[in-house]
């Protein structure tokens, strides 16, 4: 079994920084006047993303989103450094335009208020081109007002949001700058102000409690509008409360700990509110989040022996299920910290503690728990999922993203694993529409117009049995069955080289839908990506990739090595 290290905080972590808290860490930083400890480690994590379309990607050698493309050009920024490859980052963007005039994170995904949001700040303060045609982009943030006046993710969404109101405010202000707004104006700050709470803070709506993120965004949003909040007081004493020993924050009262995206979220606060820190409170924030540094890289959430993240950890509990350790209290701490990732506010899990839930996340929490016996709240659950479906059918990563076709897999299969009928929850044929976008030809993309890949055609034909449309289902397999390789095992396209990840989840679809497995082929295969006791992604490297890949390679190893093949496959995606 690869070997992992159960940290303080009960959970494993993967060994990567993660880009998001990098981005937070260095902009926080930045707002003090401060800087990373290692700067010239953090550029060259931040570079390392950049694709030679001149977008970026949330991990090395995944595809360029708007996403990771602001968050690494901000960071860039702030460490004194211009964006490479600017001619063919702004060809990108033009690719991220919709016909409806919003912007996608991706090239042929639908638009959402957060692409629009990272879309618009791109143009305006990266490449310094001016927004195309925002008068069509207004009219698209306009038809995302709620009748209560605040903004939701996208035009028809079902609820309001604080962080989808700062999103369209700020998006706006970066495409057309003074110009009027496209919205009921007033009934959009009445809205936000009144998210904040007699106790001064501010919540997401009306179904949330307050906390740090959704003050940071309400205040942040007034701002653009060119408001303040009722009570500002009253704002500043309720973050003054979340002040933590030792100079960090908590995220909301009672939490008790301390990360990276409290500390943005109260140093943009108090900036915007023109309320500042003396010189010793300055440097106690600024040691914390350098604190977060991992060497060599960018940043995590929090001090990296307490930075546990929920597919690591979920990861290693299926390890330890396999081949079940000595010591009983290691599965249990990892168990205990995927239970608590179930934060109160959410449904779903978080990817890493006090940031929002992520639907491939909760997933592998569902699938691990199960596979030791534990579970989830599966009506928290239910719910979560329900209110994550877009209005084009599909799902994306967390609340308000664009529809991808491994997040709507997650979805759907996070509710199977559950012990929740998907049919049950959902918007049965809007889910079948957005499915029948992705497909071309009998194969499937992770988005609308992409290429087909092998692992989205599995993901695809999972859905559709859970969806109850059996016999499609059943085709899908059958025709994925043919297209492996020499070498055994399956790739990204028909007989690629083939890849763990590829393989897993045309296995498992195999297994889902009773097909026969090759498990020869498969033989084959994991013997050119076995590597010592872990595994590669792919043949070509001989490096073991961690706890994800071990837990992926560990299973089809297992079923392997049974030619009854009685192995329960776990549905798990990335």
């Amino acid at each position: 079994m690869s070997q992992f290290t159960v940290l303080a905080d009960g959970g494993a972590r993967q060994g990567e920084a993660d880009l998001w808290c990098s981005y937070a860490a260095v902009r926080t930083l930045h707002w003090l006047g401060e800087e990373p400890g290692r700067p010239a480690d953090v550029l060259g994590y931040v570079l390392s993303r950049q694709n030679a379309d001149g977008g970026f990607a949330w991990q090395r050698g995944l595809p360029s989103d708007i996403w990771a493309t602001y968050y690494c050009a901000q960071t860039l920024s702030d460490l004194g450094q211009p964006v490479p490859r600017a001619e063919q980052l702004v060809d990108w963007l033009a690719r991220l335009r919709t016909a409806d005039g919003g912007f996608a994170m991706t090239p042929g995904q639908g638009a959402d208020i957060w692409a629009a949001y990272y879309a618009t700040r791109v143009h305006a303060e990266v490449v310094r081109v001016p927004v195309p045609d925002p008068a069509a982009l207004g009219r698209w943030l306009a038809a995302a007002q709620h009748e209560s006046g605040g903004l939701a993710w996208s035009p028809g969404g079902a609820e309001p949001d604080v962080r989808a109101s700062y999103y369209g405010a700020l998006a706006w202000r970066a495409a057309a700058g003074a110009a009027a707004a496209p919205w009921r104006d007033e009934a959009l700050v009445a809205w936000v102000r009144d998210q904040q709470v007699d106790g001064g803070g501010f919540r997401f709506a009306p179904s949330s409690q307050p906390c740090l993120w959704g003050t940071f965004r309400a205040v942040r949003a007034l701002d653009a509008l060119g408001a303040k909040p009722r009570d500002p007081a009253g704002v500043l004493a309720w973050m003054d409360a979340r002040r933590l020993p030792h100079g960090g924050f908590e995220r909301w009262e009672g939490y008790g700990a301390s990360d990276v995206w409290a500390c943005f979220s109260a140093v943009g606060a108090y900036q915007t509110l023109g309320s500042g820190f003396d010189p010793v409170d300055r440097e106690q924030i600024a040691d914390q989040v350098r604190g977060c540094q991992l060497p060599e890289s960018g940043f995590t959430y929090t001090l990296p022996s307490h930075a546990g993240d929920s597919l690591a950890t979920a990861a290693a509990v299926v390890l330890c299920a396999l081949r079940p350790a000595a010591d009983p209290a290691r599965p249990q701490a990892l168990v205990g910290w995927l239970q608590r990732a179930h934060l109160p506010y959410e449904g779903g899990v978080m990817y890493m503690p006090g940031r929002g839930a992520e639907v491939r996340c909760t997933l592998w929490a569902v699938e691990a728990l199960g596979a030791v016996g534990s579970a989830l709240d599966s009506g928290r659950l239910g719910a979560w999922v329900r209110g994550l479906q877009n209005t084009d059918g599909g799902f994306g990563y967390w609340l308000g993203r664009g529809s991808d076709l491994v997040s709507t897999a997650s979805a759907v299969e996070a509710l199977a694993a559950a012990g929740l009928d998907p049919r049950e929850w959902i918007r049965v044929p809007q889910a079948l529409g957005f499915l029948a976008g992705c497909g071309t030809g009998g194969r499937y993309a992770p988005v609308p117009g992409a290429e087909p890949t092998l692992a989205a055609t599995a993901q695809a034909a999972r859905v559709l049995q859970l969806l109850g449309e059996s016999a499609a289902a059943h085709a899908v397999g059958v025709e994925l069955s043919t297209l492996s390789g020499p070498l055994g095992g399956f790739g990204a396209a028909s007989r690629g080289l083939p890849d763990l990840l590829s393989t897993y989840q045309v296995i498992l679809t195999q297994h889902v839908l009773g097909l026969p497995v090759d498990l020869d082929g498969l033989r084959r295969f994991l013997a050119k990506v076995r590597v010592g006791s872990g595994f590669a992604w792919s043949p070509l490297s001989r490096q073991p990739a961690g706890l994800l890949a071990a837990c992926l390679g560990r299973q089809l190893t297992v079923l392997a090595a049974s030619d009854a093949a009685p192995t329960r496959l776990l549905r798990l995606n990335l």
